[in-house]
């Protein structure tokens, strides 16, 4: 499978029209797909508009990406629902369509009482109720969760079925990515932290008797380009925050940075937006060093750039979701169509597993 490049589409930066027309301009880059971000409140403050409604309307004005969410949880929709609003959409797109999920997010649910207790099992039954209604079946089923009775879909996807990549990195989800995904979409990360986690996706494929190649492997990664690497690396300072939230990655990748003790090793998924929430997810950033954001992206000049997603290649990425921190977005997303993307496609590899140390 060769090498694939993804965008995120800028939730909460832009508003919805200038979601629409960056999709437009990234399919006619060369983008192989498009994301948006599933939530009800984001870091940072702004327009969070409903993913799925936006991936619509992209699907209307563009022909060839694929269109995902990045991601999804099962938690705010009964699974029915979702997955109707997602076999239309995939009519809509004609069969492009990518069900991007994972466990769920404290900012999402909890300031809206949404009930998400054991969330890795509702997130497995919650793929396999959709997974039988989109093939049509008709079927009766009592689960922990949810009960069905004499259920079924008046609409089916324009495929045999919707692939699902899993927002995995706990051991837990890695392994199941490995048995039943089609993707798999972890948070930035080193190569060499990529390769340490993509064994456990291994270690469930096998334990599946699946080949490892029916998995997408993908990564959700910043990426900031300029002629002048340190006029790229600037930019880098507005996702220090974010990897805070990372804590056990930061310590793993040999960062040792001291943390307040209200950072949980999931701190990515227990932070709220309370004023106080926001306040501290500001100052955050001051606690990483410039090195390690550079680690955790993909940044520099456009050299340095393709020399990183090479290193991540050989750990095992087939598929890249780009979150465009510029400092100029016209310019980096140019430097892809034109330099990069072309760069590994006219090699014409087909992207190793992992290389032998893997």
């Amino acid at each position: 499978m060769s090498v694939k490049f993804g965008v995120i589409v800028p939730i909460p930066a832009a508003p919805i029209d200038k979601l629409i027309s960056i999709s437009k301009s990234n399919e006619k880059v060369g983008f192989d797909s498009i994301w948006a971000t599933d939530h009800l409140l984001s870091i940072p403050l702004g327009i969070v508009p409903e993913a799925w409604s936006v991936l619509t309307a992209i699907a209307m004005v563009t022909d060839r990406v694929m269109l995902g969410t990045c991601v999804s949880d099962p938690h705010r929709q009964h699974p029915a629902v979702l997955a109707q609003r997602i076999a239309t959409i995939d009519h809509i797109s004609k069969g492009r369509v990518i069900l991007g999920i994972g466990a769920g997010e404290a900012m999402n649910i909890d300031p809206f009482g949404i009930k998400w207790d054991k969330p890795v099992s509702r997130l497995i039954e919650a793929i396999k109720i959709m997974r039988r209604l989109w093939i049509g079946e008709r079927f009766s089923y009592k689960g922990e969760f949810w009960k069905l009775r004499d259920a079924f879909l008046q609409i089916k996807p324009t495929r045999p079925t919707v692939p699902i990549y899993l927002a995995a990195n706990s051991p837990r989800l890695l392994r199941l990515t490995g048995e039943i995904a089609d993707g798999w979409i972890p948070v930035p990360m080193p190569p060499k932290l990529y390769r340490k986690r993509l064994r456990l996706v291994k270690e469930g494929a096998k334990r599946a008797g699946r080949p490892i190649d029916d998995v997408d492997t993908g990564i959700f990664i910043y990426t900031a380009i300029a002629d002048q690497a340190e006029d790229a690396y600037k930019q880098l300072d507005l996702i220090k925050p974010q990897i805070v939230f990372f804590p056990k990655l930061l310590r793993e990748a040999g960062y040792e940075v001291k943390l307040p003790e209200e950072i949980s090793p999931m701190f990515y998924r227990d932070v709220l937006l309370t004023t106080e929430g926001v306040e501290r997810y500001k100052k955050y950033g001051e606690l990483i060093s410039m090195e390690a954001a550079i680690d955790f992206s993909i940044a520099g000049t456009p050299e340095d750039c393709i020399n990183k997603i090479d290193e991540f290649i050989k750990a095992g990425v087939k598929h890249f979701l780009l979150v465009n921190m510029g400092p100029n977005p016209r310019h980096v997303m140019k430097i892809y169509g034109e330099e990069i993307m072309p760069f590994f496609r006219n090699l014409q590899r087909h992207v190793p597993v992992a290389n032998s140390a893997g």
